[in-house]
């Protein structure tokens, strides 16, 4: 399954870049987060998702391939659950805008299990949601960040 769009963010590049940079900020960031401890390349994390068919809480690795802080942030990231399963690579780039940051997203993803039977349509519309939401949670980082 494939997805991709872009999300604007009221905080400039070099904001996002921080949070993204930040254990603790990209937590808080991250829709139903519950844990996130840095592992080697990446993060091991524990995540609850609240919506429909994939309802449940999800074990496993963000691995970080590339980070340019303010300018991309790539990373793949496997979930487990009792459900199945959930692996995925994904880019995002950063650009100036008017109202502060673009962030373009693209992602490859595979299902697993009993998610799988979800179809495509399903899983792409709660993907494109939590990563609008993950962009939202950026947007709240940064823009506290801005004010300091």
């Amino acid at each position: 399954m494939e997805i991709s769009g872009a999300a604007s963010v009221k905080a400039r590049p070099d904001a996002v870049g921080r949070v993204l940079s930040d254990p603790a900020m990209l937590q808080r960031s991250l829709p139903g987060c519950q844990s996130l401890v840095p592992e080697g390349d990446g993060y091991r994390i524990e995540i609850s998702i609240g919506v429909a068919a994939v309802r449940g809480t999800y074990q496993g690795l963000i691995r970080i391939l590339r980070h340019d802080p303010g300018a991309q942030f790539d990373f793949e990231i496997a979930l487990e659950a009792p459900r199945g399963y959930v692996e995925a690579s994904v880019r995002t780039t950063f650009r100036p805008s008017v109202d502060g940051t673009e962030i373009a997203y693209a992602a490859e993803s595979e299902l697993g299990g009993t998610l799988a039977a979800l179809g495509q349509r399903v899983a792409a519309g709660v993907a494109t949601l939590m990563v609008r939401q993950f962009c939202d949670g950026i947007g709240r980082e940064a823009q506290a960040l801005s004010a300091e």
